[in-house]
């Protein structure tokens, strides 16, 4: 790792990663005040979901009488906060931390200095890795703080800390898809809009077959399935092997991105490129 690479990553990114932790922030906690001030009239909402067939009740995360409960409530929305709309800004996270280099032609300024390759993705990570955790911890802070001042904090605070579990391990998941993708590329292009479209597309994907209760095994190629938003269950608890699942194809995306870029062909700008083949064999190790 580079410490000065990570510090001006750090700024390059702290304007996006404010608007994001805000806004998302800011709509978690306008829809618990919701339910805060309607929590006498839910059981009429609830009536009317429960006309729906169970298939589309499962798809929008939904079961008779859970709004009865915050717990429920929060889980009925947390997926459209967390998992979707944060996984979209991991992923345009992970696919603009590195591949901007070569869109800003500033490649051969890292080129050309002495680090390495190894130090260029290890310090990108260190800084996707800490802003992903970042909104998440401000996600996990305010639906702990919310679903605890309206149901007691003893109640929700285990349930609250497992789910937002279950999403960090999501978004990371989708931002080191985004960095994998964007190293593959073999010239620097923007894939910000189809990366958040890929999000969008695994979450319909994953809604459309849970409605129609057929090829449930390719359930299992999307990163939603190794989520238990079950918050009501009393036996709900950390199942280890969502996370294992999780974890270990972060730490392929991690391996391959490594070892593609020590090997990918730079794209340098044209007054740059009479850099030294020495001074990029350098930077390959």
């Amino acid at each position: 790792m580079n410490t000065n690479l990570i510090k001006r990553e750090f700024r390059r990114d702290l304007k996006v990663f404010l608007v994001v932790a805000l806004a998302l922030t800011g709509f978690l906690a306008i829809t618990l005040s919701m339910y805060a001030s309607m929590k006498d009239s839910m059981l009429a909402v609830t009536e009317l979901y429960a006309n729906m067939s169970q298939g589309i009740k499962d798809a929008l995360n939904f079961q008779d009488g859970q709004w009865n409960h915050i717990l429920g409530f929060y889980a009925t929305y947390f997926v459209y906060y967390v998992p979707m709309m944060g996984g979209a800004y991991s992923i345009y996270l992970g696919s603009s931390i590195l591949a901007r280099e070569e869109q800003q032609k500033t490649a051969e300024f890292l080129l050309a200095k002495p680090i390495t390759r190894n130090e260029i993705v290890s310090s990108k990570i260190v800084v996707l890795v800490t802003y992903i955790t970042g909104f998440n911890l401000l996600l996990w802070l305010n639906g702990f703080l919310w679903s605890g001042f309206i149901s007691g904090f003893d109640e929700t605070f285990i349930q609250i800390t497992i789910l937002h579990t279950y999403g960090w391990f999501i978004c990371l998941f989708f931002g080191f898809l985004g960095l994998f993708i964007s190293v593959m590329m073999k010239r620097a292009r923007s894939i910000i809009g189809p990366g958040i479209g890929l999000v969008l597309i695994l979450y319909m994907l994953d809604m459309i077959l849970r409605i129609t209760d057929k090829a449930d095994f390719i359930l299992y190629f999307t990163p939603y399935k190794y989520m238990n938003i079950d918050l009501l269950s009393p036996d709900y608890r950390m199942e280890w092997w969502r996370l294992g699942v999780l974890a270990l194809s972060i730490g392929m995306l991690s391996t391959l991105s490594f070892l593609f870029y020590r090997r990918k062909d730079i794209l340098l700008s044209r007054n740059s490129r009479n850099i030294s083949n020495f001074s990029i064999c350098v930077n390959f190790s």
